[in-house]
């Protein structure tokens, strides 16, 4: 056979069978038989056929199939000893033919390893020996490892991929300088939930009581950082009043998972999270601040003789402030809820409709306001009384004077009062200003002097007296 060496698919070989006698001679005209062991796609043209003039017979061997073929000789029906030998070899890398395969298909980041199979091939399947393989992989984080060595017998090699980021690698394989048609896909799978890697986060940090919601949220991730999807979060607080709502559902395909937290009651407030049953090592800190509001204090004041010095007005017991008779004050980042709110410095001569004191409800982030309505009235004076010059009396004689008094209010009727000095008092009623007759009788044994005191009071209790001296004679 020449050459003893072809490629499958495209090469040929010249067999060339000579008959001869025992003794060398050629053999022309003889029949020749050719055969063929050793796999399958062999193909000799002709077969059969004649010797020539010189002994000889020439077939043309080929072959779609790779390996070591023998090619025998029956010449007329006796089997030739010798055989020729012809080694098929594999045509060039074929990218469709050739194949790239993953097992397993899916892995978990930072522990799983999926090996990579690679399959040379030529255009007609033969598998393909003794080819340098080349790897390479999509995605980050990947650790790939190439084929220690070129293919083996069957056209094999192999490698390895890990990965510390999750996602979907592709894998391809370049073989002998051929990139191949067809890849693998390895999906890398998160690790389990890591306490140090996932977090807690709030936003808003700062929210006001019984108004304010902050957004807690929950990502979830493996000790490479990788985000878990599906995975189930429970949130829990610290603190009174809360209103903690829980995520809806499992965490997304960004691994995050969302609840809300509010409170009626000030104060911080840390908030946890637990994955997939995990204790996550972060927590969120979320401060709640009171409720705040403001409040108007006014005064209306109406009548006559008005304080012109005006008020003072409290809230709950505080420092007071001045306010002016018909004004305004106002209170600002009070708490939200009940106040007592009192005004002072009001004079007698006015009253405070519904009181000097009363509850003003401040509303969250509103204003309240009250108004102190005053009414005033004109302060009542008391008479003028004039009890008349000094006199005489004679004992055991009616003594009678006329006293006299004005009341700028005329605020009538007038009650009166005489001491006389000696112990006797007369009272009486007078329903008219001017004067009025008054008499006592006075019993002494020695001359003596007494003061006699005059007093009239008004009908509203305002009262004035005045005095004078009467002296007593003997007859």
């Amino acid at each position: 056979a020449a050459p003893t060496s072809i490629v499958v698919g495209t090469g040929s070989s010249t067999i060339t069978v000579t008959a001869r006698d025992a003794s060398g001679n050629t053999i022309s005209g003889a029949s020749v038989s050719l055969t063929v062991t050793g796999g399958t796609g062999n193909a000799l043209a002709p077969a059969t056929g004649s010797t020539d003039a010189s002994g000889v017979f020439t077939a043309t061997f080929s072959s779609t199939g790779t390996g070591g073929k023998t090619i025998s000789a029956t010449i007329s029906g006796v089997a030739i000893n010798q055989t020729a030998a012809v080694t098929v070899t594999p045509g060039p890398v074929s990218a469709s033919q050739s194949t790239v395969t993953a097992s397993p298909t899916s892995i978990t980041a930072g522990s799983g390893a999926s090996t990579i199979t690679v399959t040379a091939r030529d255009a007609s399947g033969n598998l393909i020996s003794g080819a340098s393989v080349s790897l390479t992989a999509t995605g980050g984080g990947n650790t790939l490892t190439q084929p220690a060595s070129t293919t083996n017998g069957s056209g094999v090699a192999a490698g390895s991929l890990s990965s510390t980021v999750a996602g979907s690698k592709t894998v391809s394989a370049t073989i002998s300088g051929v990139l191949i048609n067809q890849t693998a896909a390895v999906t890398v799978t998160p690790g389990p939930v890591s306490a140090s890697q996932s977090s807690v986060t709030a936003s808003p940090t700062s929210i006001t009581a019984g108004s304010g919601t902050s957004t807690i949220t929950v990502t979830a991730r493996d000790g490479n950082g990788n985000a878990i999807s599906g995975a189930t979060v429970a949130l829990s607080a610290t603190g009174t009043g809360n209103t903690l709502t829980q995520p809806a559902s499992t965490t997304n395909g960004s691994g995050i998972a969302t609840g809300t937290l509010s409170s009626t009651v000030a104060e911080t407030k840390t908030v946890s999270a637990t994955i997939s049953g995990v204790l996550i090592n972060q927590t969120a800190s979320v401060t709640v601040t009171p409720a705040i509001g403001n409040l108007t204090a006014s005064t209306s004041t109406t009548g006559s003789s008005m304080d012109p010095d005006g008020y003072t007005v409290t809230v709950d017991g505080g420092s007071p402030q001045a306010i002016g008779i018909n004004a305004s004050v106002t209170y600002t980042s009070l708490t939200a809820g009940n106040h007592t709110v009192a005004i002072s410095g009001v004079a007698t001569n006015c009253t405070v409709s519904g009181g000097a004191s009363r509850t003003v409800s401040v509303p969250s982030g509103g204003t309240a306001t009250t108004t102190f309505s005053v009414s005033c009235v004109t302060p009542n004076s008391p008479p003028v009384v004039n009890a008349g010059p000094d006199d005489t009396a004679v004992t055991g004689l009616l003594y009678s004077f006329s006293p006299s008094f004005s009341d700028a209010n005329n605020d009538g009727p007038w009650s009166y009062r005489i001491d006389w000095g000696d112990g006797g008092v007369s009272t009486g009623t007078v329903t008219s200003q001017g004067s009025f007759s008054v008499g006592h009788t006075y019993v002494i044994v020695l001359p003596q002097s007494f003061t006699v005191r005059v007093t009239v009071t008004d009908s509203h209790g305002a009262s004035a007296s005045d005095t004078k001296v009467v002296s007593v004679l003997l007859l």
